[in-house]
């Protein structure tokens, strides 16, 4: 009877698309030597289809603030191997936009908590409108300063996923997207990696699992259905990565693992050895295994937010924190920089690549309550403009010389610095501002910590 169960189980997750790449995934797998004479390395993200506030305004964003206090309180209790938090990454949906939300969210990838990324749910849509709809909103997220690159000359560069798993017209149906040349147009946007898979039971789920590969696009739906893996000294071959999470049948326990963290997928111990087994790595450097979990994290709060998240935590920390394994918890970001880097030839502990190709956001550089604009960020000149909606704003530096300014209406920024001194500053805008600036080496700025009116300017301080 158990076995007709799990039979009727399969179909109904329609492994007939999935299977005969499991398989041969599987056989592959079992071929995999993990070399004995080097440590071997477990990077685990966390993404989140994350979903608050259709019609819920102010509800919605008190949810939002409750959800990311509670987190913060569970995730601040634990460390990786690196000595960091673990990370989640909010892949926010941005045809439900709320910026008090994202604001919120940036705050916490300010204090070290994770990163925002696209999420989109979107029909009917034609190759230009999709486009329209990408366009508009990475400018609304890169007004918290998500998506944008801390650099001299910032990128714009995005994770994605799609919704109701319908990447590329997967599901073959418009009601849920529409465009079948969606890698193509992501690709040229600034999309570096879809993180969309597993999808059981859909039928957008590809026919290749427990890999991450290079998909070309097609005019036909579901172009990612196969791909060329990643492999270490090999170049890129294709239009956009995909990311895969576990996907694979555990026959002992009648239980098809899909790397969902919900709350009708709990979190079960034994669901590690699942997520290891999956073998998820760059053809030619096993030692470092991918396990990339998903989630609905405001649908799932009673799972994601509760002693089943803090248990989870505890048993990876308790079994891949000792040689000869290490444990990373890390962004889709920084596992997509890892890839590179893997693919690029390096080895050793993946903790050094986190941005091997894509810096980090600028909302983990600094944060403004009010939607900014960063025009530079390099190792000694920030540049940036607000649209201040409120007689209060506020900007936190995080290894920056000058650590907070505060103020009435702010419109733009110029900060010049050198080491831990400010060469430069310049601040437009009305009324007054407070500057803090802390362990200070010279007298001349210790005058700087009081109220000014704006705008201001200070040349040549040293």
């Amino acid at each position: 009877m158990k076995n007709i169960l799990m039979f009727y189980r399969l179909l109904r997750n329609k492994c007939y698309i999935w299977f005969p790449g499991y398989f041969s995934q599987q056989s592959y797998q079992r071929k995999v030597v993990l070399p004995e004479d080097k440590d071997i390395h477990l990077i685990v993200q966390l993404v989140d289809h994350f979903e608050p506030c259709r019609r819920e305004g102010v509800l919605g964003v008190k949810k939002v603030r409750e959800w990311c206090k509670k987190y913060e309180e569970i995730a601040e209790s634990h460390s990786d191997s690196d000595s960091r938090f673990p990370q989640h990454t909010w892949f926010y949906r941005y045809d439900y936009p709320n910026y008090d939300c994202i604001s919120i969210l940036s705050e916490y990838v300010y204090n070290g908590f994770g990163e925002i990324e696209f999420h989109l749910h979107h029909a009917y849509d034609t190759p230009e409108s999709f486009t329209e709809k990408i366009r508009q909103g990475i400018a609304w997220f890169n007004r918290v300063g998500a998506m944008i690159s801390a650099e001299a000359k910032p990128q714009i560069r995005f994770g994605y996923i799609a919704g109701n798993w319908a990447l590329d017209n997967g599901r073959r149906n418009a009601a849920y997207s529409g465009v079948n040349t969606e890698l193509s147009i992501l690709s040229e946007e600034g999309c570096y990696a879809d993180f969309t898979f597993p999808a059981i039971p859909s039928n957008a789920q590809p026919r290749k699992v427990n890999s991450i590969y290079y998909a070309k696009d097609t005019p036909k739906p579901k172009s990612y259905n196969t791909g060329i893996d990643v492999k270490v000294g090999k170049q890129p071959s294709g239009d956009l990565m995909i990311f895969q999470g576990p996907l694979l049948v555990d026959w002992k326990r009648k239980y098809t693992e899909s790397a969902a963290f919900e709350s009708f997928a709990p979190y079960r111990p034994w669901r590690i050895d699942n997520w290891i087994r999956a073998g998820i790595h760059v053809i030619g450097r096993p030692e470092w295994i991918f396990v990339k979990l998903h989630t609905h994290g405001m649908q799932s709060r009673d799972a994601v937010l509760s002693d089943q998240l803090d248990a989870m935590l505890s048993d990876l920390e308790r079994q891949f924190k000792n040689p000869p394994f290490s444990l990373h918890y890390v962004t889709s970001r920084e596992a997509y920089n890892i890839v590179k880097a893997a693919e690029a030839g390096k080895s050793g502990n993946p903790n050094e690549y986190r941005s091997f190709i894509i810096p980090q956001p600028a909302n983990s550089k600094l944060f403004c309550n009010q939607p900014y604009k960063l025009e530079k960020y390099s190792k000694d000149h920030v540049i940036l403009k607000t649209e201040s909606l409120s007689n209060d704003t506020m900007i936190k530096f995080k290894d920056l010389p000058l650590n907070l300014i505060r103020g009435d209406t702010i419109s733009s920024i110029d900060l010049s610095y050198t080491n831990n001194s400010i060469k430069r500053l310049h601040i437009d805008g009305e009324g007054k501002c407070t500057l803090n600036y802390e362990e200070s080496r010279n007298a001349a700025l210790d005058s700087i910590v009081k109220k000014f009116n704006l705008p201001l300017k200070i040349d040549n301080v040293f």
